[in-house]
C-alpha cells in the first residue's frame, strides 16, 4: 500500500489530497469519505473480526455506533486512519421493552460510541435520550450538547442533546438537538383531554428517534424521527412518523440512519431507528418500545 499521509495524515479527520482542476471527484465523495479510496468492507454488528490483505498496514474507517431505544438518541459517527487491525466491535441498537443505551462500534483506535436513551445522555460522540438529557463529545473532541431545561428544543452539539419534557396537559415535547449525531425528542405526559405532542428527532448523519405523546384522554400525536444522511451517497434518509389517534396511540418515529430511513410507528410499537438512528418512544408506560439502529463500520484502503 502507497504511504497513507499521501491521502491524509494518520489520524486526520478528513483527506488532505490536493486535487486538480480538471478532475472529477466521484459523486459520493463527502467530508469524511477519503478521497481516491474504494470502500472494501462494510461490517455490521455481531461481528468480530476482519480480514485485511497482506501488505496493507493502514485503513481508513468510518465507526457507527448503536442508536438508543425508546426516545433514543442516534449513535456516535467516528472516522480516520488507523493501523490494520484483525478484529472490531460493531454495536447493537438498542434492543429491549425498556430503556437502553445502543452499543459502542470501534475498530482499531477509531471508537463511536452508543446513543442514549430516554433519560440517559449519549456516550463519545451519541446522541441524548429524550427528556432534557446532555449528549456527547465524539472521538475528535467536538463537544456535545448540554443538558436542557423545560420543554425546550436540545442542544446542538456533535452528540447533541435530548429534547426537554413537558407535564402540562396539551402541551408539545422539545424537539432533539441537531448535530452529527441527533438528540431525541422530549415526552409529554400531562393529564387532562387536552393534545399532547411528543417532540421529533434531531438530524444528523443519524437522526434522534421521536418521542411520546401519553397519559391524556385527548389526542396523542407521536413525535417523528430525526432525518440522517446516507454517508456513502449524501442522501437524505427521513425519520419515521410517530402515531396520531387516541389511547394505544403516541407512539414515536425512528430516527433516519446513516443508511436506511426510521422506521414509522407499527400497530402502537415505536418505530425502529435506521442504521445509527434512534428507536421512537412507547405510546404509554405499558406500550412496545422502538428499538434503536444497528451500528456499522466501513473500511477503506
Amino acid at each position: 500500500m502507497a504511504n497513507p499521509s499521501r491521502r491524509g495524515q494518520v489520524a486526520g479527520p478528513v483527506s488532505g489530497q490536493m486535487r486538480g482542476d480538471a478532475e472529477t471527484p466521484f459523486t459520493n465523495t463527502s467530508l469524511i469519505l477519503p478521497y481516491g479510496l474504494q470502500l472494501q468492507q462494510t461490517i455490521n454488528a455481531g461481528t468480530t473480526s476482519v480480514t485485511i490483505p497482506t501488505g496493507v498496514t493502514f485503513v481508513y474507517a468510518i465507526a457507527v455506533g448503536g442508536g438508543g431505544t425508546n426516545g433514543g438518541g442516534a449513535g456516535g459517527v467516528a472516522w480516520g486512519w488507523t493501523i490494520a487491525t484483525s478484529s472490531c466491535v460493531v454495536g447493537a441498537g438498542a434492543v429491549g421493552v425498556g430503556s437502553v443505551a445502543g452499543g459502542y462500534t470501534r475498530y482499531g483506535n477509531v471508537i463511536a460510541g452508543g446513543g442514549g436513551t430516554g433519560g440517559s445522555a449519549g456516550l463519545l460522540g451519541g446522541g441524548g435520550g429524550g427528556n432534557n438529557t446532555a449528549g456527547s463529545t465524539n472521538y475528535w473532541g467536538i463537544p456535545g450538547g448540554g443538558t436542557n431545561t423545560g420543554a425546550n428544543k436540545g442542544n446542538n452539539g456533535s452528540g447533541a442533546g435530548g429534547g426537554g419534557a413537558t407535564t402540562t396537559n396539551g402541551a408539545t415535547g422539545g424537539n432533539g438537538g441537531d448535530g452529527i449525531s441527533g438528540g431525541a425528542g422530549g415526552n409529554s405526559t400531562g393529564a387532562g383531554s387536552g393534545t399532547n405532542t411528543g417532540g421529533n428527532g434531531g438530524n444528523g448523519l443519524a437522526g434522534g428517534g421521536g418521542s411520546s405523546a401519553r397519559t391524556t384522554t385527548g389526542t396523542r400525536i407521536g413525535g417523528n424521527g430525526g432525518n440522517g444522511i446516507n454517508i456513502l451517497t449524501g442522501a437524505v434518509t427521513t425519520g419515521g412518523t410517530g402515531s396520531t389517534g387516541t389511547n394505544a396511540n403516541g407512539a414515536g418515529g425512528g430516527g433516519g440512519g446513516v443508511a436506511g430511513n426510521g422506521e414509522s410507528v407499527t400497530g402502537g410499537t415505536g418505530g425502529t431507528g435506521g442504521l445509527g438512528g434512534g428507536g421512537g418512544g412507547q405510546h404509554n408506560g405499558s406500550g412496545i418500545v422502538g428499538n434503536g439502529g444497528a451500528g456499522i463500520l466501513y473500511l477503506f484502503y
